[in-house]
């Protein structure tokens, strides 16, 4: 065979190879073709305070998330984020489900709901604002199911199809166990957490539990992971017999984690805000912002 005709041969097979053409359908892009990551915080109650704390302490983040109900109009909190730099992860809970006792469940009217609030910020609902959407937070402890879970994203994706849908697992201490289940079909990732894992590097920690759990049932040719990182101090650190110092050691454990393993898209820290008994990272101690300054700059070189 003529060698150069053999060589096209082989660069055409690669363009058109199943992984590379449906990672391009999943979004991640910007990490598997580029080798970057994402990093951010959720809890941003003042846009402006945290672009100029994070800028102060040296901390690179590229995303934050924020909060929305369905009448609420975004457009300057992203612009204000878009301008420092960063682009934006939206949670969509309150527009697609409703809160309920003992499951929360998908609005009868979702469709209406979420049309009022996309009309209403669709200009910025763009893949060079907004990094993905958060179609439930914390979707085994609200009870969610499956079959609502695949409904509401591929609503919300028939409508924006140009930036990934996330959806959340938190496994604290009492946290509904979705071990023995398969998991949505319709996402483009899975953002998850273990807290008070001090060291998550461990084989046999309750956090390779779940990061093995996560790499086993989602599809690996169009989902990614994004790891839920302890920026914050609270109660579950206390009662483990953790320092603040030694939380921030947790989070450079997970960026060498999230380095090492391909599926992995990037860490979100929760939280940036304090709310109650629990301390954000804002108000932690300098050792510990310092920790996150250093995991930053490994995610972002």
């Amino acid at each position: 065979m003529n060698k150069r005709f053999y060589a096209f041969t082989i660069c055409l097979a690669l363009l058109i190879s199943p992984v590379l053409t449906s990672t391009a359908n999943a979004h991640w892009e910007f990490h598997d073709v580029n080798g970057q990551y994402l990093f951010g915080y959720t809890g941003v109650e003042s846009a402006y305070e945290y672009e100029n704390e994070v800028a102060h302490a040296g901390i690179r983040t590229n995303v934050t998330t924020l909060s929305s109900e369905w009448t609420t109009y975004l457009g300057p909190a992203i612009t204000q984020h878009n301008g420092a730099g960063k682009k934006v992860a939206i949670f969509l809970d309150n527009i697609l489900f409703q809160s309920a006792t003992p499951a929360w469940y998908l609005r009868p009217d979702y469709q209406y709901i979420f049309n009022y609030w996309y009309n209403l910020n669709k200009a910025y609902l763009t893949p060079d604002r907004v990094s993905f959407l958060i179609i439930s937070s914390e979707a085994n402890n609200a009870h969610l199911t499956n079959s609502a879970i695949d409904t509401a994203t591929a609503y919300v994706k028939s409508k924006i199809t140009t930036i990934p849908t996330v959806v959340g697992y938190g496994f604290g201490d009492g946290a509904v166990d979705i071990s023995a289940q398969a998991l949505p079909v319709q996402p483009d990732g899975f953002a998850f957490w273990r807290y008070a894992v001090l060291h998550p590097e461990t084989p046999g920690s309750q956090f390779q539990y779940w990061l093995n759990y996560f790499k086993t049932h989602i599809n690996p040719a169009r989902q990614r992971l994004i790891i839920v990182f302890d920026a914050h101090y609270g109660p579950w650190h206390v009662n483990a017999g953790m320092t603040q110092e030694m939380v921030g050691d947790i989070a450079l454990r997970y960026a060498g984690i999230a380095r090492s393993e391909p599926l992995v898209v990037g860490m979100i820290g929760f939280t940036w805000q304090s709310f109650d008994d629990v301390l954000g990272l804002r108000d932690v101690s300098q050792g510990m912002r310092d920790s996150n300054r250093l995991a930053s700059i490994q995610m972002l070189p």
